[in-house]
């Protein structure tokens, strides 16, 4: 090998480990009012972000430069001074902005070229859109009630918004900003995830202890999955990159169901940490991390062979978790 193709090969090794070495898992911890930061490649905490309010929903933005993180306050049934999306700088440990969100944001989703934030207000009923480069809210729109999950289509032509006590699934027309459509699925929907071409959406029920797979074309559910018996209580939901699998975290069994988005049937149980909510995918879909509400860890589990691999000690009752672009 002569020196010049040594010198570039050496080169392209240290890029590739500085690229892993920046790629980082966020976990908000509900109870502690923090935010964990940890190095995907090492496992290690890199730093411990304090927050104003009780996080929860959490999110990357394109680019992986902001972490997007919902804020709520202690003053509930009304819009309080701390319900916001706090934007933070992950390199400098700063919080750089508050965006509106409406009363109550819990979970929200932002389109892919990141441009809008959609919010769902569990105490108000409604959904928010704010414009992120502006900061602010361009529209507040009715959905069902008590609304939590949001998911946006990898296109980002729709927005999904669950409602945990109607039992729906509110549609929103993304270029015009209104509610298209409403749907019922099985007892409190709580998050929703979609395959990577569109045609699929998957939404947990906590008490239907299930997973409703939708056509998005049609809105029809074209089946319902029971989860551990039904008793599992499923919150979290995701899915691999080549959509070959639907993982879920079942809060009261403590486990991820893994699901064959061909069959759609359950052909695994993966064991983890107590309480199990949130749940992400790497981007090479290797790995699944689970936020372990009541364990204060989150779970690292080894997608081929359906183990635990490692449990890293996060704040005060974990809730969710998301890994960077």
């Amino acid at each position: 090998m002569s020196k010049r193709v040594a010198l570039f090969a050496t080169a392209a090794c240290v890029l590739a480990t500085s690229a892993r070495a920046q790629s980082l898992i966020a976990v908000s911890n509900e109870l502690g009012h923090t935010v964990t930061l940890i190095d995907a490649g090492t496992l290690k905490i890199v730093r411990t972000i304090g927050l104003p309010q009780r996080p929860r929903g959490i999110a990357f933005a394109p680019g992986g430069k902001l972490l997007f993180v919902a804020l709520s306050d202690p003053d509930i049934r009304r819009l309080g001074g701390g319900d916001a999306i706090a934007a933070i700088d992950v390199q400098r440990n700063t919080i750089t902005a508050l965006y509106p969100a409406g009363s109550d944001p819990e979970r929200f989703a932002i389109t892919p070229d990141g441009k809008r934030m959609y919010s769902a207000n569990e105490d108000g009923n409604s959904a928010t859109v704010t414009d992120i480069a502006s900061r602010k809210e361009i529209a507040s729109l009715i959905v069902g009630i008590e609304p939590e999950g949001v998911g946006i289509t990898p296109d980002g032509r729709w927005c999904y918004v669950t409602a945990e006590t109607s039992n729906s699934v509110s549609v929103i027309d993304v270029r015009a900003n209104k509610v298209v459509a409403n749907f019922l699925v099985d007892v409190r929907p709580r998050a929703v995830a979609f395959s990577p071409d569109g045609k699929r959406a998957y939404v947990t029920a906590e008490i239907g202890g299930s997973l409703s797979v939708i056509d998005t074309r049609t809105r029809t559910i074209v089946k319902t999955i029971p989860l551990e018996n039904r008793q599992g209580k499923p919150v979290g939901v995701a899915v691999s990159p080549d959509g070959k699998w639907i993982y879920v975290a079942n809060g009261n069994a403590g486990v991820v169901s893994v699901i064959d988005a061909t069959r759609n049937a359950v052909v695994g149980r993966i064991p983890v940490g107590r309480r199990p909510w949130g749940i992400a995918v790497s981007r090479d879909g290797r790995t699944i991390y689970t936020a372990d509400g009541l364990s204060d860890t989150m779970s690292v589990i080894d997608a081929a062979t359906r183990r635990v691999t490692a449990k890293v000690k996060v704040g005060r009752q974990p809730w969710g978790v998301a890994v960077s672009p």
